[in-house]
């Protein structure tokens, strides 16, 4: 059990630095020497303005979450006539868009981070705007919340087969406790941005799309 302990140590060890390596100088690189021209705070660390090796916050299995989702409550998600699926406002807070949220909201990029460095510095001084803008409307965005699963695709007709999804995003393009659930991260990649967006795949010719 210790050798077992020692080695999921090492490994979450070396993944750190390929993370940081993968967002460094992203718009999702907020540290002082980031070069993204995006939002920027004066703390050299470049995990630190999302994670935190101890007390994160644990809401919604966030890992090691070095910010603050309380008091960020979704007033609409997406719904339509055509949506088979059901997701509300609840099935939605429980998802990793709280997480995404944190920043994403308009209002919460600016709010202290819940362990800053020992070494000091600030947090970005203006809230998002623009496109990367998406507020706690979720409206006009695409539906995340939901099980998608064998009985959706078999009731809606135009989707996808769970299996074809999984061929072509990954196999943990699901999440949620029974990892059948569409996700922020069910598309996006917030350590990559390969693709912009942060995309987990190009979209070029709708692939991203067409892969559900």
């Amino acid at each position: 059990m210790k050798k077992v302990w020692v080695m999921l140590v090492v490994m979450a060890l070396a993944a750190t630095p390929a993370m940081a390596a993968g967002i460094r100088n992203t718009k999702h690189d907020l540290s002082q020497s980031s070069q993204s021209g995006g939002k920027t705070g004066t703390i050299g660390q470049i995990c630190v303005y999302c994670h935190t090796p101890h007390g994160g916050a644990s809401a919604n299995g966030a890992p090691l979450w070095n910010r603050s989702t309380t008091n960020i409550n979704i007033s609409k998600v997406y719904n339509t006539s055509t949506l088979n699926a059901a997701p509300n406002a609840t099935s939605v807070e429980a998802t990793d868009a709280i997480l995404c949220l944190s920043c994403h909201d308009g209002a919460s990029l600016t709010k202290p981070l819940t362990n800053p460095p020992n070494a000091g510095g600030n947090v970005p001084t203006t809230n998002i705007t623009g496109s990367a803008l998406i507020g706690t409307d979720l409206s006009n965005d695409h539906p995340i919340g939901f099980v998608y699963d064998d009985a959706l695709v078999n009731n809606d007709k135009e989707l996808e087969s769970v299996t074809n999804v999984q061929n072509a995003l990954g196999t943990d393009v699901f999440f949620g406790a029974g990892k059948n659930e569409m996700w922020c991260s069910s598309c996006h990649d917030v350590h990559n941005d390969t693709y912009k967006p942060f995309l987990r795949i190009s979209n070029a010719n709708s692939k991203l799309c067409l892969s559900c």
